[in-house]
């Protein structure tokens, strides 16, 4: 690779040599041409052969191609003359390069440039026209021309001048001008001179018209110096200058004088005839007193030639005189503490034009009728007084080094207690031309008229600017600093007679725009479906124009917005049909005629329910609430037993019950007092079902012999109490009778009891009964358990004592003796005391007199009129089936 760089490298620098002696071998004719732009070129290329044929390498013509630039010409604008000339032609533009190349490829390969020209693409001059000629204070003369169409290409411009036969001097103008300028001595005065301009490039030349001049009569004098000005006399000025071309001794000048003040911008003029004849110096008359004027002048040939310029300004300032003009004059009458005085503040305009010098005070004359109150020299333009309530007349005069003013008087009108309000003073106000203009009728009554204006306030008492107007006057600008897009509050007082005036007010704009902010938006209240909305106006310094309205746009978080329009007065409004508890977004929009702003955004929140709803709802709830509560009490009162005996039956106390004073189990006073359910909760009593065969093999010796706390003394009988007599509860009949014939032929029922040891919180134990006819199982009647019976008799027990549910060997001992034998109608009793329950307790009362009968111990007449009481049936603990 590095092998085949070197040959590359090698490779172009010989053809590059080679290039170099090639481009002695050929030849391009012609030699930098200027071609007409639009016109075809036309260029050949020659080729020495022999010079060829010495390099090595020959060619010919038809080998050759043309190139503009890097541009290659199509072979059809090729021509191959011969083998030794080769020619092209095509048409040259404004955007080609100007560089044409005649070339081959040697070897094949390489592009070798034989030779090259430039040419250029313009056009030929055309006829210079308007040809004329100045002569600057007779020291230069300058010859100006229009050269017409550009010619693009170089071309000379030269200006002749031609005296009778012969031509003098000739200039030549620079390139890119179209004037040419002779200094003297070579030009001539005083003698015609013809003029020529000739133009001339590669493409043609060109000459304009003659012109013929005496030199004289086209000189333009240089301007006068102005050597001074000053006052003489009261409206006077007296101007001297000198003439400009003293050299040439020409005097036959005439002048132009002009003068303005320094604020103004028109210029007045001296008339010419007063300085036609040849002078240097002039006075003005007539001017303003103590008025600063500019000056300025120019000189002119008499009957030839062109003004000068104008001289340099000079300024100069007229002498004083007495004030010519009142100051205008105004006053401000505000309240005091007093009611018999007033506070009044008298104003004044310093005087302009008509101060006729400088004003060093004023002098302020205060009367009441004829009596003069008080005289002040003031240097301000303003000053206050005290008055009271009468009517008093002001004269204020301005003066100067030289005298005062005419007078300016005002009359402060009196008090009355009784004042008929004048109507209103109408008038109109419009802009035009940029400035504020009022507009009002004129009426004969009026004895001047008062314009007061204030900027950015809707006070009548703010900080006014004001101006006084004549009686015949209808219509005036205000000749203040009034400005655009600022609001502005007008009064317009007309001055009567008596003092007293009639006024109106407007507000205007000089011109309308758009507000500089919108107003801020805040939420007052808000409910489940509206809300109300209240905004500050806009400021009014920040209006920029009247606010014709408000819009307000709101829209929800999801879904479209709505716009309302409110009136301009408007400071709150109340949207409606919104939903409940949604978000929504407000802006609010202040337009004028020329458009709107908008506000800051802001936002709230509907409420879930609207104001008391919740309330509509609680209420009536707790209402029936109570009412159904206050029900359910009535019910309950009038119910009480019904609901008493389903809820809350009447339970006996066995703790009371005189069962506790034989039961085995019941503990000795004498012994540790520990928790008597610590054996179990339940003592049963069982009730064994007996035939009525059974009941038969008894005689009534033996149930009278019976003892109810021994174990097996009827075997018929079993007891589930620790061995005690089966306490069976007596069947009720209707009649003994009845009962006797059915315990005859049916087998008796024989309730099985449960003592409950635990239940409710300081409840005694109670008894179950059960309607079970199923005999007792052997293991119900424990026989093994009462075999061993010890001769100690236990203690009674006390009331408060309670059962165990099981007997040990210890507690047979204590069982107590059999009772005595008692009549068969004291047996049921006898049974029932021993089972705990007694008269006092609810227990079972027999019938007096009644007898019972052994034979039929399930079956008892109970009277009616006594309560009928049964044991607790399978009571479990910590609850009871109702009795």
């Amino acid at each position: 690779m590095r092998r085949l760089a070197v040959l590359c490298v090698l490779w172009s620098v010989a053809i590059a040599a080679d290039g170099l002696s090639f481009q002695s071998c050929a030849n391009i004719t012609p030699q930098s041409p200027a071609v007409k732009l639009g016109t075809n070129l036309t260029a050949f290329c020659f080729l020495d052969q022999d010079c060829l044929q010495e390099l090595g390498h020959p060619i010919t013509a038809s080998e050759l191609f043309w190139m503009v630039g890097k541009t290659l010409i199509p072979e059809s604008h090729y021509t191959v003359i011969n083998d030794s000339v080769s020619s092209v032609t095509f048409e040259p533009t404004l955007s080609m390069h100007n560089s044409l190349t005649c070339s081959f490829k040697a070897y094949g390969q390489t592009e070798v440039t034989l030779h090259g020209i430039y040419f250029s693409v313009g056009n030929p001059p055309e006829k210079p026209e308007n040809l004329s000629c100045i002569c600057d204070d007779a020291k230069s003369l300058t010859c100006t021309w229009e050269p017409g169409r550009d010619p693009i290409i170089p071309t000379k411009y030269s200006l002749h001048q031609y005296w009778p036969e012969r031509e003098k001097e000739k200039c030549e103008a620079e390139a890119g001008n179209n004037f040419c300028t002779l200094y003297y001595p070579n030009f001539m005065l005083y003698i015609n001179t013809a003029f020529m301009v000739e133009a001339e490039n590669d493409l043609g030349r060109a000459t304009s018209d003659y012109v013929q001049y005496d030199v004289i009569n086209i000189v333009k004098p240089d301007p006068p110096d102005i050597v001074s000005v000053s006052a003489v006399l009261q409206g006077v000025l007296r101007i001297e200058w000198k003439n400009s071309m003293p050299n040439l001794q020409i005097k036959d000048l005439k002048y132009n004088l002009r003068y303005r003040t320094k604020d103004s911008s028109e210029w007045s003029e001296v008339p010419g005839n007063d300085l036609e004849n040849t002078r240097d110096s002039f006075t003005l008359q007539e001017l303003q007193p103590y008025t600063t004027y500019v000056i300025s002048i120019r000189c002119h040939l008499i009957n030839r030639g062109f003004w000068s310029e104008w001289s340099k300004e000079h300024t100069a300032v007229t002498l004083e005189t007495a004030p010519s003009r009142a100051p205008e004059f105004w006053r401000k009458i505000r309240k005091t503490d007093s009611e018999e005085k007033r506070a009044i503040q008298l104003v004044w305009k310093e005087l302009q034009s008509g101060a006729n010098g400088e004003i060093l005070g004023y002098n302020v004359t205060v009367k009441r009728g004829p009596e003069v109150v008080g005289s002040y020299t003031v240097t301000d333009t303003t000053y206050n007084i005290t008055a009271s309530k009468d009517s008093y007349e002001v004269v204020l005069t301005a003066y100067n080094s030289q005298g005062s003013s005419p007078p300016s008087t005002l009359i402060i009108p009196p008090v009355k207690d009784k004042v008929v309000q004048p109507p209103a003073m109408k008038f109109k106000v419009f802009s035009q031309d940029g400035q504020l203009w009022v507009d009002w009728t004129p009426s004969s009554r009026a004895l001047g008229y008062v314009i007061e204006w204030c900027s950015n306030s809707q006070s009548v008492d703010c900080s006014r600017e004001w101006q006084r107007e004549p009686s015949n006057t209808g219509r005036a600008f205000l000749r203040g600093d009034i400005k655009p897009f600022v609001y502005y509050l007008i009064r317009l007082n007309a001055l009567q007679k008596d003092g007293q005036e009639r006024s109106g007010t407007l507000e205007t704009y000089l011109e309308q725009g758009v507000p500089e902010l919108g107003p801020k938006v805040d939420t007052k209240a808000c409910g489940k479906t509206w809300a109300t909305l209240v905004w500050d106006p806009v400021p009014l310094s920040k209006q920029r124009g009247f606010i014709t309205n408000y819009t307000i746009k709101y829209e929800a978080s999801s879904g479209p917005s709505k716009v309302i329009t409110v009136n301009a007065t408007d400071r709150e409004h109340t949207l409606t049909s919104l939903a409940g508890k949604t978000t929504y977004r407000v802006t609010m929009t202040a337009n004028t005629e020329k458009g709107g702003k908008d506000g800051p955004q802001s936002g709230f929140t509907t409420s879930e329910f609207e104001k008391g709803e919740i309330e509509a709802i609680v209420v009536p709830s707790c209402i029936g609430f109570l009412l159904f509560i206050l029900v359910l009490c009535v019910l309950f009162c009038n119910k009480k037993e019904q609901i008493k005996k389903h809820i809350w039956p009447n339970v006996p106390d066995p703790s009371k019950s005189n069962i506790a004073q034989w039961s085995p189990q019941t503990p000795s006073r004498h012994e540790s007092k520990r928790h008597p359910f610590q054996d179990g909760p339940f003592t049963d009593v069982s009730v064994v079902e007996i035939t009525a065969d059974e009941k038969k093999s008894y005689s009534d010796s033996d149930l009278k012999s019976m003892d109810p706390t021994k174990k097996n003394t009827s075997a018929g009988l079993s007891s589930g109490i620790g061995g005690s007599s089966c306490l069976s509860s007596p069947q009720h009949s209707v009649s003994d009778s009845d009962g006797i014939s059915s315990a005859q032929n049916t087998s008796s029922t024989v309730q099985y009891s449960t003592v409950i040891m635990g239940g409710y919180q300081g409840q005694t134990p109670m008894f179950s009964r059960s309607e079970s006819t199923q005999p007792l199982l052997v293991s119900e009647e424990r026989p093994d358990e009462l075999q061993q019976v010890s001769e100690e008799e236990a203690d009674p027990p006390t009331p408060s004592q309670y059962f165990k549910q099981s007997f040990t060997t210890e507690d047979v001992g204590k069982i107590p003796d059999p009772l005595p034998a008692a009549p068969a109608q004291d047996l049921s009793a006898q049974i029932l005391h021993l089972a705990g329950f007694s008269h006092g307790h609810d227990s079972l009362d027999s019938t007096a007199g009644q007898d019972l009968n052994p034979d039929s111990l399930s079956q008892v007449d109970v009277p009616s009129d006594e309560q009928k009481t049964y044991l607790p049936q399978n009571v479990r603990q910590g609850g009871y089936l109702p009795q």
